[in-house]
């Protein structure tokens, strides 16, 4: 085989190692924390290996939530326009695929950041999904308020889901949550109907 395809494989294990390492860490201890010593011990990797990859632990873990938030957004603009019911299944394969890093990220030891990067991420595609389908106007503020906080109301039951260590059946949260994309839908219906009789 060839070397660099191995020093490749390697490489990838490793850093797995250190992220799922991270990830179980966090499930009790905050980011803060957790020093490189007590990550590298627990999963039996030298410090040095560590080091040839992070700065630190703000490092890997700023690496973990970039790679998330991108793969979240690519989910959004691959299912967006699909009923809610098919959306939200799609993206709870996602999560409970990667039950401890989601764990990590949306439960109450993840970092502020990657919460209010999704809010910023889910409303700006909630915007333009929603003002595009309904003609409506993306400086509407009273549409913003609603959809902020709908965004925020959703996320917030995914991270109970995550606290609870996903306890909850997914296909009733799945409900739940296609339930109240119906009702701010029916939201949205009424203010291009709105819009429409004021031209």
């Amino acid at each position: 085989m060839n070397k660099d395809k191995i020093d490749d494989r390697r490489v990838r294990k490793t850093k797995r190692a250190l992220r799922d390492g991270l990830a179980e860490l966090m499930i009790d201890k905050n980011l803060r924390s957790i020093t490189v010593r007590e990550l590298t011990d627990k999963v039996d990797i030298h410090r040095a290996t560590f080091y040839a990859h992070y700065k630190d632990i703000y490092d890997l873990y700023e690496q973990m939530e970039d790679a998330v938030v991108v793969e979240l957004n690519q989910i959004l603009i691959n299912n967006f326009s699909v009923p809610s019911i098919q959306f939200y299944t799609v993206l709870f394969e996602y999560i409970s695929e990667n039950k401890q890093l989601s764990r990590m990220l949306f439960g109450n030891h993840g970092g502020i950041s990657f919460l209010y990067r999704l809010n910023l991420l889910f409303e700006e595609k909630c915007m333009e999904g929603w003002c595009k389908e309904w003609e409506l106007s993306e400086e509407d503020e009273e549409l913003k308020y609603k959809v902020r906080y709908h965004v925020q109301g959703c996320l917030a039951i995914i991270s109970r889901w995550a606290e609870s260590n996903f306890t909850y059946p997914n296909d009733k949260l799945i409900r739940i949550l296609s339930d109240i994309d119906k009702s701010m839908e029916g939201y949205v219906k009424n203010k291009s109907t709105e819009a429409q009789n004021n031209k």
